[in-house]
């Protein structure tokens, strides 16, 4: 069953699951204070997020039906 804009729920499992291991991967490559390496982390997943969520929803809207 998918939600508004045709986001479904495995899409919300996927994006948690890419932004946790973008967060993991950039913290743990900067070099810096452990609070400068999470906020780089975060800064890089939500902007991945949000990469994943456009190209998730122009999936959902053009794909196959047989998809």
């Amino acid at each position: 069953m998918s939600g508004p804009l045709g986001f479904e729920r495995r899409d919300g499992r996927n994006l948690l699951i890419v932004a946790s291991v973008i967060t993991i991967l950039v913290a743990a490559v900067t070099s810096g204070p452990l609070g400068f390496r999470l906020s780089v982390g975060v800064s890089a997943a939500v902007i991945s997020s949000i990469a994943f969520i456009a190209s998730t929803l122009v999936i959902n809207r053009y794909k196959p039906d047989h998809w």
